[in-house]
């Protein structure tokens, strides 16, 4: 899972640097009316879109082929800073989303549960990925803590809510899993265009 993690969360960042303007539409209409805020650890981070940068975004897919809904939401400080300060999200389910229902990661945690992959991600101004995961129907809480991202608006053109979550960094090079640290996501607000 962890490879899965980190593979998944490059490909993510590779994607958002390379991805289009947003789409025409009611949302928003300036990039300071975007947002992406929360606290580590009780310290307060805000990332603010940028010119010329695809910090801010959100995505929203249907995979006809294997029956997915998937949905991604990231903020990145800077996105020239590589993988530092940065904060992701993704959610994939088969039955599609809803703006109102709370997502986890952990089954009976939240309103509602992916029965495919949820997965939170920060990057600290070290580069070191803490981490919440689950897949399926598989509990991964030994693993990891609980996280949860609740959509207020699923819109054409942009995408809001909220996200919480204990996330961990592990250190796997020996081949196990070993817990480096713990960070606390609280108070998280999302408001970004949707690409």
């Amino acid at each position: 899972m962890e490879m899965f993690t980190k593979i998944g969360f490059f490909l993510l960042f590779v994607v958002l640097m390379f991805s289009g303007c947003s789409k025409d539409g009611n949302g928003p209409a300036e990039s300071e009316d975007y947002y992406f805020r929360f606290k580590v650890d009780g310290i307060q981070q805000a990332y603010t879109a940028r010119d010329r940068q695809v910090n801010l975004t959100g995505s929203s897919v249907y995979d006809e082929q294997n029956g997915v809904y998937a949905i991604n939401i990231a903020g990145m400080r800077n996105i020239l800073e590589s993988v530092k300060h940065t904060l992701t999200v993704f959610v994939s389910d088969t039955e599609g989303f809803a703006a109102g229902k709370t997502y986890s990661n952990i089954p009976g945690e939240g309103d509602d549960y992916p029965d495919f992959v949820f997965s939170m991600g920060y990057h600290d101004g070290e580069g070191n990925l803490f981490v919440a995961g689950g897949a399926g129907d598989k509990s991964l809480a030994g693993l990891y803590e609980p996280a949860f991202v609740t959509f207020t608006e699923i819109a054409e053109d942009y995408m809001s809510g909220t996200f919480s979550g204990t996330l961990n960094w592990y250190e796997s090079s020996s081949g196990t899993n070993i817990l480096r640290g713990t960070v606390v996501i609280s108070d998280g607000q999302f408001n970004v265009p949707r690409h």
